[in-house]
């Protein structure tokens, strides 16, 4: 079981500093256990729901109207269940995450970006979101060459230490992370906020101004 996950709490106003010197902020620490397949570290519940993700996608998708689906639409390959791409694993770094809250009483809802960070070496690779309401942080891992599985916490503030996950069922959240176009990835997590269906995250990095905007993004 993994330990704890520590993690640096950030401030946007840090991060933003970081971003415009070009510099990332201080790495998250990587827990040096030794790693495992996803499947021997979910919890039943959160193996289910990860089955589901087909149908859970196919609700959330017919549970909104014909005005966000066209909204939806405009989204392009970051809502399509069927986009995943090769070399699924973000590489290191700051991203911007922009959540799309889709189905059950939400409707569908887009909110301004947040910032949050990847971390890897050879222990792993871990994601960490760093500012914002939401603070899911944990650990991704293997599923195949389209998809890797994060398995990961809640934590209540910015400042505070992430749970171990299966420490605390009202805490856990999985997901899966995807490759849907170059310098853009997607965080689909399988339970969602507000009486939604799905929250789905898009990554993008955070290119330092200077350095031009990320190209073929598919915004």
């Amino acid at each position: 079981m993994p330990r704890p996950l520590p993690l640096l709490a950030l401030s946007g106003l840090l991060l933003a500093g970081c971003a415009a010197r070009g510099t990332p902020p201080p790495r998250v620490a990587i827990d040096t256990a030794t790693r495992h397949g996803w499947e021997g570290l979910a919890t039943a519940d959160d193996q289910a729901r990860i089955a589901a993700l087909p149908t859970t996608w196919a609700a959330a998708k017919a549970a909104v109207g014909r005005r966000a689906a066209r909204r939806m639409a405009a989204e392009g390959a970051l809502l399509d269940p069927a986009a995943a791409l090769d070399l699924p694993t973000p590489t290191p770094g700051t991203y911007w995450c922009r959540l799309v809250r889709i189905g059950g009483r939400a409707g569908y809802a887009t909110f301004a970006p947040d910032y949050c960070y990847v971390d890897g070496d050879g222990a792993g690779v871990s994601f960490t979101k760093q500012t914002g309401q939401n603070l899911p942080g944990g650990w991704l891992y293997a599923a195949n060459e389209r998809r890797q599985v994060f398995l990961g916490t809640f934590r209540a503030t910015a400042s505070a230490e992430q749970p171990a996950y299966s420490t605390d069922p009202g805490r856990d959240v999985a997901g899966v992370v995807e490759r849907v176009a170059p310098f853009r990835w997607r965080l689909v997590l399988t339970r969602a906020g507000k009486g939604a269906l799905l929250d789905v995250y898009e990554l993008i990095p955070a290119v330092p101004p200077g350095v031009g905007a990320v190209a073929s993004v598919g915004r």
